[in-house]
């Protein structure tokens, strides 16, 4: 299955018979793709699109992206057919609308944040040793991220930081526990009660403990000082702002393959517009996007000169749009996220169908078999054990 991404602007893109065609002045010819190989389709220009196509890709299920083309808008998507189990939009909301079985999944996608993001700042570190140790030669040593002894001491505190708010959300298991056979026992039993406002809080102070060490480990030039966004004023915020977008149409993808309402989410509350359940199920995958877009910047897979920067052009640092990817380094991360987007999506619907698979058993009479968990690592890491 292809997934084809558009960032030539005029392009014209229609449906012929089972045939994506796209045209555009600089092709000898039309390219035609059968729908029946494109799993996605990405725009990230200005194209004309003909109606018809919109209803041919909904029909074989090809999901659609379109990023924003000016320095304002949301990415609007396309996600094809829903999964016609109304009954499992039925327990979603029952599992959201209960207090105690809320606070269970929530203060779950928070363990697993704050659990991953002590695993991302670890693996880091791992690597900026073996490369110092390893690199002699001190012009490759100046593009690296000069991190002191006291910087590495830093880290390992806020990684111990990081810990301890995760394990606050362990599950415990008294020792007269009783089997459970209803949802109610399953979410109480195991786990404290948290409100949703003292969950954010503890996943908002572990952001900030996290962003505060992983801008050390990119170069000055690059101007990352914290994590920001609306517009993203450095490179490297651009491209996690960009990577986060595209993850977040995975998981919309996914989520409703499956059948779940993606605006109804656990940690995020509803709001206008926003896919929340997706918002929360991003979190599954966020770190494996973190130590992706380090390894783009460490490899020089994108560089400086891949972004036009206000200050660069003489614009005052206050410009609406501070920092854009040019399109050459356009070309450079949608090469490279097609190569990461296979294993990012594969973990996107097996985490949407364990939760399918968990709420059921847990709303079921039936006495519950060991429980799962969800899962998400980067692809050259083992699993982490909760």
């Amino acid at each position: 299955m292809q997934n084809i991404v558009i960032d030539k602007k005029g392009s014209q893109i229609y449906s012929q018979r089972n045939l994506l065609i796209i045209q555009h002045l600089s092709f000898g010819k039309p390219l035609s793709i059968p729908l029946s190989q494109i799993q996605s389709l990405t725009i990230t220009t200005q194209v004309d699109l003909s109606s018809s196509l919109l209803t041919r890709l909904s029909e074989n299920n090809v999901s659609l992206c379109v990023l924003p083309t000016g320095r304002t808008g949301e990415a609007c998507f396309l996600l094809g057919s829903w999964h016609a189990a109304i009954e499992r939009r039925i327990q979603q909301y029952d599992v959201i609308q209960q207090v105690p079985s809320r606070s269970y999944w929530a203060s779950v996608l928070v363990r697993l944040k704050l659990h991953q993001q002590a695993s991302v700042l670890n693996q880091l570190k791992q690597h900026y040793i073996a490369a110092i140790t390893q690199t002699s030669d001190s012009t490759d040593q100046c593009t690296r991220a000069a991190i002191t002894e006291s910087q590495l001491a830093e880290i390992d505190e806020a990684v111990q930081k990081l810990k301890s708010l995760r394990d606050k959300f362990r599950k415990y298991y008294p020792t007269a526990a009783v089997p459970p056979t209803h949802p109610s026992r399953v979410y109480t039993d195991h786990t404290p009660q948290y409100q949703i406002a003292s969950l954010l809080g503890t996943e908002g102070i572990g952001s900030a403990i996290y962003f505060k060490c992983y801008q050390q480990f990119f170069a000055n030039d690059l101007r990352f000082c914290a994590r920001n966004r609306r517009p993203p004023k450095d490179p490297v915020n651009v491209v996690l702002s960009l990577s986060y977008t595209l993850l977040q149409h995975l998981y919309q993808q996914a989520i409703y393959s499956v059948g779940f309402d993606p605006y109804y989410g656990v940690l995020h509350s509803p709001s206008y517009g926003r896919q929340s359940l997706a918002c929360d199920f991003v979190e599954l995958q966020r770190s494996t996007v973190d130590f992706w877009v380090w390894t783009l910047f460490d490899q020089d897979i994108l560089v400086l000169e891949d972004f036009s920067l206000s200050g660069d052009s003489g614009i005052s640092d206050d410009s609406s749009y501070p920092c854009e990817l040019l399109k050459s380094g356009r070309s450079k991360f949608y090469k490279a996220f097609s190569a990461i987007r296979p294993i990012l999506s594969k973990h996107a619907l097996s985490h949407a169908w364990l939760w399918q698979n968990r709420i059921q058993r847990y709303h079921s009479d039936k006495t519950m078999p060991p429980s799962l968990s969800f899962v998400s690592h980067h692809p050259e890491s083992s699993h982490p054990s909760l």
